[in-house]
């Protein structure tokens, strides 16, 4: 169930298992041809989650992270190194290569993906807009970062959305990123992130509205539980997976 009092969304209990699930879903649906798919959730904690070839000693406090008991895991997709957890809504998008030509590469199915939300965003918020390799913004502050996962048949498309995220707790537990969009203009985290001024359910009724046609996974879904557990105790529990840079 999820921990959240939500039918639309789909939180597991640790964040492990919910890195996890994203990979569980992307993997079943290339093997089975499935989707469009979309997951939406919410950490009901504070964590951090390293990209996949992003080096932990290099991007976060681990100390300060040890001593607040935040959890540090590494997901599968590229991006940057993110802070998740009450007031940041992540939405996973799962979708065939061959729905779109724009599909077909990284750069492309990247823009493809974020202005299908941002379009539907801008209806409640306007201004907001696509920038750098994969960030919605407003006025050239960052509300939300995104990575990507291919597959054979199938890519991931998962997104990070603050809308009432306390952003000092990105500066305690992050360092400045060695990697930079050129928009962000060296400027601290404090000043360079924000909330996307709307509502939660405005922010889900949006990304709802940019994939009307994906089936919707929610805590009444049947999930890939076998292979979850079993991604779950190889990769993103795995403290050398996790170590590994």
């Amino acid at each position: 169930m999820p921990l959240l009092a939500d039918p639309e969304l789909l939180t597991l209990p640790s964040l492990y298992d919910n890195l996890a699930l994203d990979e569980a879903i992307l993997v079943e649906a290339d093997e089975r041809g499935l989707g469009p798919l979309l997951r939406l959730w919410e950490q009901p904690d504070y964590a951090v989650v390293l990209g996949s070839s992003r080096r932990l000693l290099q991007e976060v406090h681990v100390e300060r992270c040890i001593a607040d008991g935040v959890a540090v895991a590494r997901r599968t997709s590229g991006g940057g190194t993110v802070v998740i957890g009450p007031g940041a809504l992540n939405a996973t998008i799962v979708l065939p290569m061959d729905l779109s030509p724009e599909l077909a590469a990284v750069d492309s199915a990247q823009i493809f993906v974020l202005e299908r939300m941002a379009r539907e965003l801008r209806r409640h918020a306007p201004g907001v807009e696509v920038r750098g390799s994969g960030d919605l913004t407003v006025a050239g502050r960052k509300f939300s970062g995104s990575a990507q996962r291919r597959l054979r048949r199938r890519l991931m498309v998962h997104a990070t959305i603050m809308y009432d995220f306390t952003i000092a707790r990105v500066a305690r537990y992050l360092q400045a990123p060695p990697r930079q969009p050129a928009y962000r203009e060296g400027r601290a985290h404090e000043e360079f992130l924000m909330n996307v001024p709307l509502r939660r359910r405005i922010v889900i009724e949006s990304i709802r509205a940019a994939w009307p046609h994906a089936d919707l996974l929610t805590a009444t879904s049947d999930v890939p539980r076998d292979r979850l557990e079993t991604l779950r105790a190889e990769r993103f529990a795995n403290r050398s997976w996790i170590e590994r840079l």
